[in-house]
């Protein structure tokens, strides 16, 4: 009952972290919002690359609570869907259908079709360069190994990668994608609520620190962000 209850606070207490950024950002232009996540996931991947020892304790703590202290069969069946959200062609055509005839209603057929291509090679370009960005600039920069190569006792219920851990290629492409739909269609709740179950899927699976996962979402939302900046002044040139 005590473990239940701290996850539910713990819990909690995130999303209510994440409701109050999500509203502070919100009365930001998308280029003041790029400058804030950048600022940041700088800070934070500073802290990683130099092995600050305050956050390698939390990182500690944090990921055998939630690895360890969570365990359960159902749950890893969960996470693992989370985790591999992103690898299913299924629930993609979902996705963009959905786009789809929220535009067309929107807007009418011609022009929702207009928007929902841009809204698709918009989805393209955030989640291509953010994964880029973390995959072959931010790893090799910050350089940590995963969790099961530095804490021993992780459970790992799909094994684990290769490459380096931070920051998450998996967070940075969900909050990446989430910010550039949240700013196409509703439900707008939903794209983050999918972009956090992700994140914490790779905390819970073992094969990355809470700390990668908040940066590679600090990074996702500040590519989104400036790809919704860029498609802003686009539009506002074309008008």
């Amino acid at each position: 009952m005590g473990l239940a209850s701290g996850r539910h606070r713990f819990d909690f207490g995130l999303y209510r972290l994440g409701h109050r950024l999500a509203l502070f950002a919100a009365g930001l232009s998308p280029l003041t919002e790029t400058a804030l996540w950048l600022s940041l996931f700088a800070l934070l991947a500073t802290a990683a690359a130099v092995r600050w020892a305050p956050l390698m304790a939390a990182d500690r703590a944090l990921l055998r609570w939630v690895n360890q202290g969570w365990a359960a069969s159902w749950l890893d069946k969960l996470m693992a869907f989370f985790s591999d959200m992103g690898k299913m062609p299924l629930l993609w055509l979902l996705s963009l259908g959905w786009l789809l005839i929220f535009a067309v209603r929107k807007s009418g057929w011609r022009k929702g079709w207009t928007n929902w291509l841009k809204t698709v090679l918009m989805l393209a370009i955030a989640i291509g360069c953010a994964d880029g960005l973390c995959s072959h600039v931010a790893k090799g920069l910050v350089h940590r190994e995963r969790p099961p190569y530095l804490v021993k006792g992780v459970r790992l219920p799909k094994g684990v990668g290769s490459s380096l851990g931070f920051p998450s290629s998996h967070a940075a492409n969900a909050f990446a994608a989430a910010r550039v739909l949240s700013a196409s269609a509703p439900p707008r709740w939903l794209w983050w609520l999918l972009a956090t179950a992700i994140a914490l899927s790779r905390v819970y699976l073992g094969v990355h620190f809470p700390a990668d996962s908040v940066g590679g979402a600090l990074l996702g939302l500040t590519v989104g962000a400036l790809v919704v900046w860029m498609r802003q002044r686009l539009t506002t040139q074309s008008d």
